[in-house]
């Protein structure tokens, strides 16, 4: 089986330490600068257009840009120039005199079908000043005068690549990015449009970040089932909550386990709650607890547990509840919701057995990790939930750092929701997923991942596959409830459920596979945002 696609999430700095990887390996960091100017004029010839007004800074990303105006312009397109200053680096410099060959090329007139944002690239930061923030005023006059398609060239000016503060990014239609993708990027989707990466040889062997994980890997990793499966080797898949009033969670997550091929289901839930998830999963069985006893017998059954959805009572009483289910049921567990903010930091308080002082979460979330004890679990907190499994006053939160920090003090792998979802193993792989939409942004969304998830883990996917399956799936889930609506406004969780069913069919290899000549690697639409 060919190993999934995986494309590196870097930082400014890792994205430095990728080229000067590469640029010793090629020996020319001028080589490295063709190849993404290649790269992009491959994939700019396979649009409509034949006209383009390219923005050029005075650093390398400026060094692209004046290539790619030479490449198009030798292949018969109008192309015109706005260069803010004289390039800076020696490859800059190079570059200019490659693509001009000394004819120069005319200024922007606001005709151009396309405008190339070459002006800044990964490594600037901070407001835009001085020409840079003239060139940005031109950028803008031109896409105004017209219907010019904005494209930028490996990020868009004004986008920090690390943190994706905007310090007044114009939105592009589509960014095409070199070898890798940007954090800011992924946190600043609105800026970016369709994001395209293009290879061009990154040398990121051995290079510990994370890794962002396309929906191809649905075809790869998603479990077969055998011709002669019955219910019973499609995975059971007990799950425990729906406190009073909370039904809803535990109905979600049993149908986010049922449209993911789960073949049993049993629903543990509070006495009030068992008509209700009978009444709406009637495809489960259904048992009550009461005083949050959940009940121990019988726990050989299931091939997973998922704990949490609807739990919310008293602190105490749901931690006790959820390490006594935990010593006596050994199998593979998904912890969302309840059973995570029982876990959660509180201020130290003196006890009344000696000396000893309750240290809040360090207590906590050893009992969990002891509770846990390597078995293979998965954390599927959102971002309030995961905060408040730390002490206050911690570093600010890195969203893809901390979930392998938080991974590796369990011994649990984690998935944080969000945008982007990144999920991490105990041994710090990490995976970011980009899949999804606004649709996701509603009450039981979450418990819906949390049931698909455990239908992988019932499946026998170690827990960070099930991690990225589950994440990927919902969020195709998203897209394709937004399509059939006109947007993501109008998804319902109704919609968003039978959408999920539909989210397993074939990937369109298409979008993810080079094709002859083509240097693409991957493609991520672009994120409706009204």
């Amino acid at each position: 089986m060919a190993a999934p696609l995986l494309v590196p999430v870097v930082s400014a700095a890792e994205a430095r330490e990728l080229d000067a990887r590469t640029i010793d390996a090629l020996g020319d960091s001028y080589a490295l600068m063709h190849r993404a100017a290649d790269a992009a004029v491959t994939w700019l010839q396979a649009r409509d257009e034949r006209s383009a007004a390219v923005f050029i800074g005075p650093g390398n990303n400026g060094g692209d840009g004046w290539l790619i105006a030479g490449l198009l312009r030798a292949r018969g397109w109008g192309v015109t120039v706005h260069a803010s200053g004289e390039p800076r680096t020696a490859d800059a410099q190079r570059a200019k005199r490659e693509a001009e060959q000394g004819t120069p090329f005319a200024a922007p007139t606001g005709t151009e079908a396309l405008v190339l944002d070459a002006l800044l690239g990964t490594g600037a930061t901070g407001a835009l000043r001085g020409e840079i923030a003239a060139a940005m005023s031109a950028m803008r006059a031109c896409i105004g005068t017209g219907n010019a398609t904005m494209i930028a060239i490996d990020i868009s000016s004004g986008l920090d690549a690390t943190d994706g503060d905007d310090h007044g990014a114009l939105p592009a239609a589509h960014t095409i990015t070199f070898g890798s993708v940007k954090r800011g990027q992924l946190l600043r989707r609105n800026v970016t449009g369709a994001l395209h990466v293009l290879d061009i040889g990154l040398v990121d062997a051995g290079v510990h970040v994370p890794r962002l994980a396309a929906d191809v890997v649905l075809q790869q990793w998603i479990p077969a089932q055998a011709a002669d499966a019955w219910k019973g080797t499609r995975g059971r898949v007990a799950i425990v909550g729906g406190d009073a009033g909370m039904a809803g969670a535990v109905i979600l997550a049993a149908r986010g386990a049922h449209a993911s091929g789960a073949g049993m289901l049993r629903l543990q839930v509070a006495s009030e709650s068992v008509t209700a998830v009978q009444v709406a999963a009637p495809y489960a069985t259904a048992e009550a607890w009461e005083r949050h006893e959940f009940r121990h017998a019988d726990v050989q059954w299931p091939d997973v547990m998922v704990i949490g959805p609807g739990l919310n009572g008293a602190v105490d009483a749901v931690r006790a509840g959820v390490l006594r289910l935990l010593h006596a049921y050994r199998g593979p567990v998904v912890l969302d919701a309840g059973a995570l903010s029982a876990f959660a930091w509180r201020e130290p308080r003196p006890v009344n057995d000696g000396d000893d002082t309750d240290r809040g979460a360090d207590d906590a979330l050893q009992a969990l990790r002891a509770a846990l004890d390597g078995r293979p679990a998965l954390l599927t907190p959102h971002i309030g939930e995961f905060t408040r499994l730390l002490a206050p006053g911690a570093a600010p939160l890195d969203r893809f750092t901390a979930p392998a920090q938080l991974a590796t003090m369990l011994g649990a792998t984690v998935l944080l929701k969000g945008v982007p979802t990144v999920i991490a193993a105990p041994d710090g792989t990490t995976l970011v997923i980009a899949a999804g939409n606004p649709a996701l942004a509603m009450g039981g969304t979450g418990d819906l991942l949390a049931g698909v998830a455990g239908a992988m883990l019932a499946q026998g996917l170690p827990p960070l596959h099930a991690a990225a399956v589950a994440a990927i799936a919902h969020g195709r889930a998203a897209d394709l409830a937004a399509r059939l609506t006109g947007g993501w406004r109008g998804v319902t969780m109704d919609l968003l459920v039978q959408s999920l069913s539909q989210a397993w069919r074939a990937v369109d290899d298409s979008r993810h596979v080079p094709s002859a000549g083509s240097s693409l690697l991957l493609t991520l639409p672009a994120v409706p945002t009204r």
